[in-house]
């Protein structure tokens, strides 16, 4: 043991004149050497489009924008729908109201009453349609809004998968295939 350290000194502390490593003669049948080999260069796919991280800018930057649309979508129902909805139903009970007022001015034989009683049951079934109306429109909103945004995170989950397979994959740095086997690096401290 202390003999190869100490040959492994003296290998390491002679210059190197040679370029592939340093050989020394002990013996006629036998020889010392010190080999030190870097890495092998790493081979270059061929990739015309763009590297891997170009792709990856893309797809952060579709990611991104998608979740900008999610933000700026609202699953509410739209201002218009609501104030239809609670005028139509605030004015609709005028409907029952009308109605008895009607009645009652038909069974008085005051036509005057009746004449207001007919004209508050049409404002009040108006009223009513109003607030159908604002109900329907407003889930019809709702539920375009909520398949947009169902659509928008489906969208959205498929991309953050396909980059975090950009990012797993075994090629880590742009343009640099990895996927060969790669010899560690190499170093023969002494051989006899």
């Amino acid at each position: 043991m202390l003999t190869a350290l100490t040959l492994t000194l003296t290998l390491a502390s002679i210059p190197s004149t040679a370029p592939d490593g340093i050989h020394l003669q002990a013996t006629e049948e036998r020889s010392a050497r010190l080999i030190a080999q870097g890495p092998p260069p790493l081979p270059m796919r061929d990739n015309p489009v763009a590297p891997a991280g170009g792709r990856e800018l893309e797809l952060q930057g579709r990611i991104d924008s998608i979740n900008s649309r999610l933000r700026e979508l609202k699953n509410d129902w739209p201002t218009i729908s609501v104030v239809m909805a609670w005028v139509g139903w605030s004015v609709s009970p005028i409907a029952l109201v009308g109605l008895l007022v009607m009645l009652a001015g038909g069974a008085i034989g005051a036509p005057v009453v009746t004449l207001i009683g007919v004209v508050m049951l049409i404002v009040g079934l108006a009223a009513v349609a109003i607030g159908i109306a604002g109900v329907v429109t407003g889930i019809t909103a709702s539920n375009a809004a909520k398949s947009e945004r169902e659509e928008l995170i489906r969208e959205r989950e498929g991309l953050e998968r396909e980059l975090k397979t950009l990012r797993q994959s075994p090629g880590g740095a742009p343009g640099v295939d990895r996927a060969f086997e790669s010899s560690p690096r190499l170093f023969t401290v002494a051989a006899f």
